[in-house]
């Protein structure tokens, strides 16, 4: 299929937010710098207002290049994740057959879906911000139990509710299967993570909890990595091959 042109009108219709913004800078910063050379110019001297003028147009010249490309930037990212994501099943293919994780359910295309849009709109932020975010990985189960349908409804009510109570930390959440399940920690470090899922795992009670976490950019660098590498360490701390996540 011939993909389509990709220009700065399509940008603004998947960026309202951000073209709402432009349009009042570009109507507000053009005002304030005409009132300011016509009160200027009537009460000092023309010749002094005039190179005054001069910077702040170019300064707020500067500005609308700047905030139109990162418009354009965000909606091409938008377009292209959304093109991504519509072209494969919905599935977290594993880094290599060495380090195979769980299938996502056929079921969960849609959350899968809304879970990578939204994570890939947190890290492009935190690229643009110059800061760190992290992914979880979580896999929770009943010691000596195999995982059934009580197991799993009990589990993902106790891990709702305790989204629920850290909603400002945990932006969004989805389920990978009865047991596993990847949070988007979008504030938090690598480091401050680490005494977060200490705390969630302390919550959960009874049960045996393999995690792992995943920080940009230290681990990774897109959404897909930050969601594969989480769900390995998880693999790799149910199989004891790594040290760097413990078993709680």
């Amino acid at each position: 299929m011939e993909e389509e042109s990709f220009g700065i009108r399509e940008a603004f219709k998947r960026e309202p937010e951000q073209t709402n913004f432009l349009i009042k800078l570009v109507l507000g910063g053009g005002l304030v710098v005409a009132v300011f050379s016509v009160v200027a110019a009537v009460v000092l001297n023309a010749i002094t207002v005039m190179p005054v003028a001069l910077v702040l147009s170019l300064l707020y010249g500067a500005a609308i290049v700047v905030t139109t490309a990162r418009l354009v930037f965000s909606g091409a990212s938008r377009r292209y994740m959304e093109s991504a994501l519509s072209s494969r099943s919905a599935v977290l293919a594993p880094a290599s057959a060495s380090a195979a994780v769980a299938p996502v359910a056929e079921h969960a295309s849609f959350n899968h879906a809304y879970f990578m849009l939204r994570l890939h709109e947190e890290v492009a932020s935190a690229r643009r911000d110059g800061r760190e975010m992290t992914i979880l990985a979580i896999e929770a189960t009943v010691p000596g139990v195999e995982i059934n349908s009580q197991v799993a409804d009990r589990v993902a009510k106790e891990l709702a509710e305790i989204a629920s109570n850290h909603h400002k930390t945990i932006s969004h959440s989805f389920s990978v299967s009865e047991a596993e399940y990847v949070m988007s920690l979008p504030n938090l470090s690598g480091a401050e993570a680490k005494s977060f899922v200490s705390n969630l795992v302390q919550s959960l009670g009874n049960y045996w909890c393999h995690f792992g976490t995943a920080s940009y950019p230290a681990d990774a660098t897109t959404a897909d990595g930050l969601v594969r590498y989480a769900r390995e360490s998880v693999e790799e701390s149910r199989e004891g091959k790594s040290k760097k996540h413990a078993v709680a």
